[in-house]
């Protein structure tokens, strides 16, 4: 288990870098982006880290041997928290939407909506938005969302080893529950 969890600490490292080099690659508002995102790899980086790091939580709980409601609580907790980021994340959008918009006034004297949605749209992955998609707010849903699913995936999995009578039979308790002699 001590394995696991210098792994997860590393793999957060590791990641906590990433986000911090994304958001650094956005541009000022107001600016020229220049040819591409180069934060688009980092985005690919971090979905193979991402399941790696589902994959060794989902080992340390199975080593904690955490209660039911315990998972229970925490996959409440940890879905209100994610919730919250999106929410937040979403303000935070707009508003850095709007500073987009009074940089390009200040600079060129009016605003172009069309250019300002377009370099704003969450489709085009643009360089405009770096610092929307790589911030502490999604670095913490980022944690939280691989938490979440390392929970859900220990349910699962014990809820499928507590539903397989063939173990229970060959632990001496029938399928009705009753202790065999």
């Amino acid at each position: 288990m001590r394995k696991n969890i210098i792994m997860v600490t590393s793999i957060l490292v590791v990641t906590a870098a990433l986000f911090w080099l994304g958001n650094l690659s956005t541009p000022s508002p107001g600016s020229s982006s220049g040819n591409g995102n180069p934060a688009i790899i980092f985005m690919g980086l971090l979905l193979v880290l991402f399941f790696i790091l589902v994959y060794l939580r989902k080992r340390i709980i199975d080593a904690l041997r955490i209660t039911r409601t315990t998972i229970l609580l925490v996959i409440a907790g940890t879905i209100a928290h994610f919730v919250l980021g999106i929410l937040y994340q979403r303000s935070a959008y707009l508003a850095y939407r709007q500073v987009i918009a009074n940089a390009y006034e200040k600079e060129f004297g009016y605003v172009d909506s069309v250019y300002i949605n377009q370099i704003t749209s969450f489709q085009s992955l643009s360089i405009h938005l770096n610092n929307q998609y790589f911030n502490v707010n999604t670095f913490l849903m980022f944690c939280s969302l691989s938490i979440l699913l390392a929970l859900f995936w220990n349910l699962i999995k014990n809820r499928k080893k507590n539903q397989n009578p063939t173990e229970n039979t060959l632990k001496g308790i029938d399928q009705l529950g009753h202790t065999k002699m």
